[in-house]
């Protein structure tokens, strides 16, 4: 999307003016769709880890081992390298890696946007020294 919408186009240096707030309206949009999406995540993956370790500490609901029986008997030092290696808490935690990488990403777009309108200045200062003006 940012591909398309990054290109200004130098004929028209007034109508790639005017799509700036425009851009930077999308962008924040999706920003801020992200961060929520970041924070819903996180307090999901604060939830599923702490539902594996009382899993793992044999502490769990009768349910969870009706489901799942967990026939190990471990240690409290041994607990935490389990839920590490946990299929559930390693999805959680892909998800969570992608809304940081999106809105890392959407965030250098923010700036790139912000710089556009300077961009746009030099192109125009450009013009006029090549013409003389």
């Amino acid at each position: 999307m940012w591909e398309r919408d990054s290109v200004i186009d130098d004929v028209m240096l007034d109508s790639a003016s005017i799509k700036i707030p425009q851009l930077h309206s999308k962008y924040l949009t999706l920003h801020n769709e992200y961060t929520l999406l970041l924070k819903k995540a996180r307090q999901e993956q604060n939830r599923i880890i702490h539902l594996r370790t009382l899993y793992y500490s044999g502490r769990g609901t009768p349910d969870m081992y009706e489901d799942s029986p967990f026939n190990y008997k471990l240690i409290k030092s041994e607990v935490p390298s389990w839920v590490a290696v946990d299929e559930t808490v390693n999805k959680i935690e892909m998800k969570v890696a992608l809304y940081e990488t999106t809105l890392n990403t959407l965030s250098e777009i923010l700036k790139q946007i912000h710089q556009m309108s300077f961009n746009i200045k030099n192109m125009i200062i450009w013009r006029q020294f090549v013409n003389g003006n």
